[in-house]
């Protein structure tokens, strides 16, 4: 009589744990932890991103980074920079979440690093915010280099992409967002303070 109760009580707690998740609740969990380069996710953040870079290869030297005015010190210029963001968006590869981000990290150096300049490099416009360097970019790399990516099966992505830049080991990190079922650049993580 002792076993069949214990029997019965583990198939009682066995089966209770088999459906923890309430009915109608559907959880985001990662499918994928980046490692099958057929997953389609996957392949649609390499495609996202490395069509960007061939299209900032073809169209980076027509877009116009001249939001900045000089007066008493350096200040954003509002229309110039909603222009500049208008020609982003329309590249197809980078989402609200990108531009939102950027114009809040250009705001904050606005009102902290740029407030006693008045002419001259702006720390934050220094360095190219899409290739995270000063030199020239390896196209290459920023084109065909391998991406893997943690968080696929949901609306948002942490993508690697690692590989040899003009001979040296490189490593850049994107934040994917997913909207209205297309993966788009969210943010394009420079440095390791961010």
């Amino acid at each position: 009589m002792k076993y069949i109760l214990i029997f019965f009580l583990a198939t009682f707690a066995l089966a209770s744990c088999k459906n923890s998740n309430p009915a109608g609740q559907k959880d985001q969990v990662p499918t994928d932890n980046g490692g099958s380069q057929d997953d389609p996710d996957l392949v649609a953040i390499n495609e996202c991103i490395h069509s960007f870079y061939a299209w900032y290869e073809a169209n980076g030297s027509a877009l116009e980074a001249d939001f900045v005015k000089y007066a008493k010190h350096a200040t954003l210029d509002a229309a110039k920079l909603a222009s500049y963001f208008s020609v982003l968006k329309k590249s197809g590869y980078i989402s609200q979440a990108y531009i939102d981000n950027e114009t809040a990290d250009l705001k904050n150096l606005e009102a902290t690093a740029w407030k006693n300049i008045e002419d001259g490099p702006l720390p934050g416009l220094d360095y190219d915010r899409f290739t995270c360097s000063q030199d020239m970019p390896d196209w290459a790399f920023w084109k065909t280099a391998p991406i893997a990516a943690d968080g696929l099966g949901t609306d948002k992505s942490m993508a690697t992409m690692s590989g040899m830049e003009g001979g040296s080991e490189r490593t850049q990190k994107f934040e994917m967002v997913k909207e209205n079922g297309k993966w788009l650049i969210a943010k394009i993580l420079c440095g390791t303070g961010e």
